[in-house]
């Protein structure tokens, strides 16, 4: 009888328990793959556009704030004109658990500008700060859309490195 009466008892409570679970999983994180181009102000060099391609990722830390870091690679020109730019800082996403839709964000953090020539010294770091769009095409994939804002890196003598990128999110 008490056997009877324990598996009545489950019966019952499995839909509550059901009715408890979150519908979506609960991503922690997710990876992108960005190529870019940008250009600066202030210039010094004779090649004002700038083309990039790297990648990153970030781990959520709370709702929608996230900390992540990321490297990519630049090229201005010659072979003078390289650099690996290495970012690490926090973001917010408006819609973080977006299925199927537009997940809006902001970010700021350091970028740490490191050229790839001898003379070009050790680097220089700079503050970041920028924003952007991931479209989720499904579940896990997202057309991802960003611009940023390199501010005051020393190594390139601009005032501001703008650039413009476009890549792929993947959770």
């Amino acid at each position: 009888m008490k056997r009877l009466i324990a598996t009545a008892a489950v019966l019952i409570m499995v839909p509550a328990w059901a009715a408890t679970q979150d519908a979506e999983h609960p991503y922690r994180g997710q990876g992108y793959l960005v190529v870019g181009f940008g250009t600066g102000t202030g210039f010094s060099y004779n090649h004002p556009f700038f083309k990039q391609v790297g990648g990153g990722g970030e781990g959520f830390l709370s709702k929608g704030l996230g900390f992540g870091a990321e490297l990519t690679y630049v090229n201005w020109g010659g072979y003078d004109n390289q650099a690996w730019v290495a970012s690490s800082g926090f973001s917010y996403h408006l819609r973080r658990r977006a299925a199927c839709g537009v997940d809006p964000f902001v970010l700021g953090g350091a970028s740490l500008v490191v050229p790839t020539h001898k003379g070009g010294g050790r680097g220089s770091v700079a503050p970041n700060f920028g924003g952007g769009a991931s479209f989720w095409l499904s579940q896990c994939a997202a057309l991802r859309l960003e611009f940023r804002d390199i501010a005051g890196s020393s190594f390139w003598t601009y005032d501001h490195y703008l650039s413009f990128r476009v890549g792929l999110t993947l959770r």
